[in-house]
């Protein structure tokens, strides 16, 4: 007895040891910057595939002896009813430790496999000479692969990948623009049964001040933004939320720049602004923030238009907001009652949130 319960306690220790090696891998992967977490995998990439194939062999380990102690236990229940009991507890208690153990299993592989995939996929800097950034992103990615070979096998039978992402309905691109390379690194980014349902590729004005960039019709000062602020970005749309990067750092980092959840969208308008180019542009509101996009005039304005109707599908302001809002209304007229028999005054406070707007 001594030496099964010794036993026990080792196949443990061993199950939570390599548990703990591979979380602390997921976390120096997400902790570190682009450089240093290339640097990493690099270094790493032998404990890497040692430490999640000796995870997953501790955890077929752990449920063998959980299995072979149910057996014993079956065998002396034909004649002791305790026993008997002790099988239905055993398979029920392995039974919710193993979907518990596989499930983190899974989801960490998961995590290490899906940051190797994007790293794989990244195209980089093909067209300059293969110095400084290009060769570090070159040994990157083929590190990257010799890592996923090894490991794929692991990570497809915890959970098989989803298949590769095609172009959806709705692509608001100039017709020379190839998708597919932004179509790979993408896939590793959905969740399961995400559905990607439009891609764009606007400018998107991050340093006009928001009221500006949604309201102002000033040429000017639209002409004096954009050439500040315009940056090539992706914006991929799916049924949860909102991904936008900038184009270059997803193609060369697998970087993204905002996920924004849908229902955290307020309002979307479509309109053409009163610059030179007479470009279309789409004005998202959501919960947190005021984005503008700004379209070339080579794509499909009924493109845009479909993007504009996608993203229009769920706008809603939640209950609580819409209390919120008018507590903030209510507020100084009751502060100025309050005030009334101590001879002071109650004045709006600054930035206080209007509760009215002039839609198109």
């Amino acid at each position: 007895m001594g030496h099964r319960r010794g036993q026990r306690a080792d196949l443990r220790k061993q199950l939570d040891l390599y548990r703990l090696n591979v979380g602390n891998h997921i976390r120096q992967i997400h902790r570190l910057d682009t450089h240093a977490r290339r640097e990493y995998l690099e270094t790493n990439a032998e404990a890497i595939l040692f430490d999640a194939n000796a995870l997953l062999s501790s955890l077929k380990a752990w449920t063998g002896y959980q299995a072979l102690h149910a057996a014993r236990a079956r065998a002396a229940g034909l004649e002791d009813a305790g026993e008997a009991r002790l099988v239905d507890t055993i398979a029920h208690d392995t039974r919710t430790e193993l979907d518990s153990a596989l499930a983190e299993t899974t989801s960490l592989v998961g995590s290490l496999t899906r940051e190797l995939r994007i790293i794989a996929e990244l195209p980089g800097r093909d067209t300059l000479p293969l110095t400084g950034k290009r060769k570090d992103s070159k040994a990157a990615r083929q590190t990257s692969a010799r890592l996923l070979e090894a490991l794929e096998p692991l990570a497809d039978a915890l959970h098989p990948p989803a298949p590769p992402l095609e172009a959806p309905g709705v692509a608001c691109a100039p017709k020379s623009l190839d998708l597919e390379p932004y179509l790979r690194i993408l896939r590793w980014f959905l969740e399961d049964g995400e559905t990607l349902r439009v891609l764009g590729f606007p400018d998107q004005l991050d340093a006009l001040d928001p009221v500006s960039a949604i309201f102002s019709v000033a040429k000017e000062k639209l002409a004096a933004a954009m050439d500040k602020a315009a940056a090539k970005t992706l914006v991929a749309v799916t049924d949860r939320r909102i991904i936008t990067a900038k184009t270059s750092a997803f193609l060369e980092q697998g970087e993204i720049r905002q996920d924004i959840p849908i229902d955290r969208v307020r309002y979307v308008r479509a309109a053409t602004p009163q610059d030179k180019n007479g470009r279309l542009a789409i004005d998202l509101i959501t919960r947190d923030e005021n984005i503008r996009w700004l379209f070339h005039t080579d794509i499909d304005n009924t493109q845009v238009d479909a993007l504009a109707a996608v993203l229009a599908e769920s706008m809603t302001i939640p209950d609580v907001e819409r209390d919120e809002l008018q507590r903030r209304r209510y507020a100084p007229i009751e502060a100025g009652k309050k005030g009334e028999g101590t001879g002071t005054r109650s004045t709006e406070p600054t930035g206080s949130v209007a509760t009215t707007c002039d839609a198109e």
